[in-house]
């Protein structure tokens, strides 16, 4: 069974999207199935798998508004969060 959903859109999303999909050679509707698909089934689909980039990852616009005097975080941001999560989470031990 099948349902039709409706969604409304930001322009810059919708602009991302269409690219994407137009450089997959998908409609955008396509796109968009494939990407559920994969994110909450877990299934690849027999579309071609579409690439995630650096450039897509919202964190990347808060890149260089702070400063800080840990010279490596760029490289180990993910130590730094699971150091942090863990500290919290044990702070009573």
């Amino acid at each position: 069974m099948s349902k039709t959903l409706t969604i409304t859109l930001s322009d810059a999303l919708e602009q991302a999207l269409a690219q994407t999909a137009a450089q997959t050679n998908q409609s955008t509707e396509e796109l968009i199935l494939q990407l559920l698909t994969q994110n909450f089934v877990g299934q690849e689909t027999s579309e071609t798998t579409v690439p995630l980039k650096l450039t897509d990852d919202p964190l990347l616009q808060l890149a260089g508004c702070i400063t800080s005097d840990v010279g490596d975080a760029a490289d180990r941001h993910d130590y730094y969060l699971g150091k942090a999560i863990y500290d919290e989470m044990h702070q009573d031990d």
